[in-house]
C-alpha cells in the first residue's frame, strides 16, 4: 500500500505565496491611499462651493463679487454701462453724491458722483458714454473731471476729456483730495 500522499498545512505554505500575498496588501493600500490623494481636490473644492453657499444664503453676503450696484455711482465705479443707464432713467442724477461701498472704488472714496467714478473706473468707453449723453453739465466740472483723470493717472480719459491743454494746468493731487475729503470722519 503507498502511502497516503500528504496535504499542506497553511504553516507550511510556501515562502513566495506568502511573499505575494503581503505585495496585494500592499499594491491595495497604496491604490486606496493614491484614490483618497485624488479625492482630496474635490472635496476641497466641494466644501468651498458648500461654504460659499452658505455664507451667501445665511449672511446674505456674496465673497468675490461687488454684488448689484446700489446706486448710479456704484455703477459706474463698477463699470456696469447697462445698470448706470437704467438708474438714469430712473431718475438717477449722475451729478448727485452718493454713498459707495468701499470695495466699489476703493476703501478711500467713499462718496462720490456717477462722473467722478466713472472716470476711476479708468474705463475710456463708460466716459465716452456719459459725455455722448450729455451728463457733464459745464466747461468747469469737465476741467475737474480731466484733474481727476490726471491724479489717478488715467492719461487717455484726461485727454478725452481735456483735449487742449488748459490755461490753467491741474494742481496735482487737488482732485483727487476734494473728493477723499467727502468721506465721513474717522471715528476713532
Amino acid at each position: 500500500m503507498s502511502p497516503a500522499p500528504s496535504v499542506p498545512r497553511a504553516s507550511s505554505a510556501h515562502p513566495v505565496s506568502a511573499h505575494r500575498a503581503g505585495a496585494t496588501t500592499g499594491a491595495v493600500v497604496r491604490a486606496g491611499l493614491f484614490a483618497a490623494l485624488l479625492a482630496l481636490p474635490v472635496l476641497a473644492a466641494t466644501a468651498w462651493v458648500v461654504g460659499f453657499a452658505v455664507l451667501e444664503t445665511v449672511a446674505g453676503e456674496t465673497p468675490l463679487s461687488r454684488g448689484t450696484p446700489h446706486n448710479i455711482a456704484e455703477a459706474a465705479g463698477m463699470t456696469d454701462a447697462g445698470e448706470f443707464l437704467r438708474l438714469r432713467a430712473q431718475g438717477q442724477d449722475p451729478n448727485w453724491i452718493y454713498d459707495i461701498r468701499p470695495e466699489v472704488i476703493s476703501s478711500q472714496v467713499l462718496r462720490v458722483n456717477a462722473l467722478e467714478a466713472a472716470v476711476w473706473s479708468r474705463q475710456i468707453a463708460l466716459v465716452e458714454l456719459v459725455d455722448r449723453e450729455g451728463l457733464i453739465p459745464d466747461a468747469a466740472t469737465r476741467r475737474e473731471l480731466a484733474c481727476l483723470a490726471e491724479d489717478i493717472g488715467a492719461a487717455d480719459i484726461a485727454h478725452r476729456l481735456a483735449p487742449e491743454p488748459a490755461d490753467t494746468p491741474c494742481d496735482p493731487g487737488q482732485a483727487m483730495a476734494r473728493v477723499f475729503a467727502r468721506n465721513p470722519p474717522d471715528p476713532d
